[in-house]
C-alpha cells in the first residue's frame, strides 16, 4: 500500500481535504496529514484524523516527523499539497521551510521523492507573474502540478478525480 503525505495549506478549499482523504483510502492508499497553522484555522486537525485514522502532523517536533515521512529513509511515497496557496508555492520555490508543510516539501525535494502540488487561490494572485514565475520554477525541479480550474475569478482546485489520477499516475498505477 502506497503512503501519502498530505500538506494541507489555508486555502478555503482546504474544506475539501476531508473527502479526498478519504476516497485515496478507500482506493488502497495510507494517507498522513500535515498541516499549516493557516490551515488550521480553516478545518479542525480532528476531521483529518477522521478521514485518515492517523493524527494530523500540526508541528514538527522532536519525533521529527519530516525525516520519518518523507527523509531518505522516510515511509511514504508521494507528497501531495493541496490546497496549495501562493504563499507556500513561493516559499517551497525560494527553499524557505517554516511551516509543516513547507519542511515536509524541503525534506522531499532534498530526499528525491514525488511532489504534486495542487493549487487553489484568486485568480489575480495565480496570474501575480512572480507566483506564476515560482510555479514555473517547481515544475522545472520536477514537481507535478495539477492546474486549477478558473472560474468565478478563482483558480479553484481541481476535481478529486484528477487529483487521483495524477497520484495514481505518479506512483505508476
Amino acid at each position: 500500500m502506497a503512503k501519502i503525505v498530505l500538506g494541507v495549506c489555508g486555502s478555503v478549499a482546504a474544506v475539501k481535504t476531508p473527502e479526498l482523504v478519504r476516497e485515496l483510502v478507500r482506493q488502497g492508499f495510507e494517507v498522513e496529514c500535515v498541516m499549516s497553522r493557516a490551515a488550521r484555522k480553516i478545518i479542525h486537525p480532528n476531521v483529518l484524523h477522521w478521514a485518515s485514522g492517523n493524527p494530523a502532523v500540526k508541528k514538527i517536533t522532536g519525533g521529527v516527523e519530516h525525516v520519518r515521512l518523507l527523509g531518505l529513509q522516510g515511509d511514504a511515497d508521494l507528497l501531495l499539497i493541496c490546497p496549495a496557496t501562493s504563499n507556500t508555492i513561493s516559499k517551497i520555490a525560494c527553499g524557505i521551510d517554516d511551516t509543516p508543510v513547507t519542511t515536509m516539501a524541503a525534506t522531499a525535494l532534498g530526499s528525491g521523492r514525488t511532489i504534486i502540488i495542487v493549487p487553489a487561490m484568486h485568480q489575480s494572485m495565480h496570474q501575480n507573474p512572480f507566483v506564476k514565475e515560482k510555479i514555473e520554477k517547481l515544475k522545472n525541479a520536477g514537481i507535478v502540478l495539477v492546474e486549477p480550474r478558473i472560474e468565478e475569478g478563482k483558480a479553484k482546485l481541481a476535481g478529486e478525480n484528477e487529483i487521483i489520477d495524477a497520484v495514481k499516475k505518479a506512483l505508476g498505477q
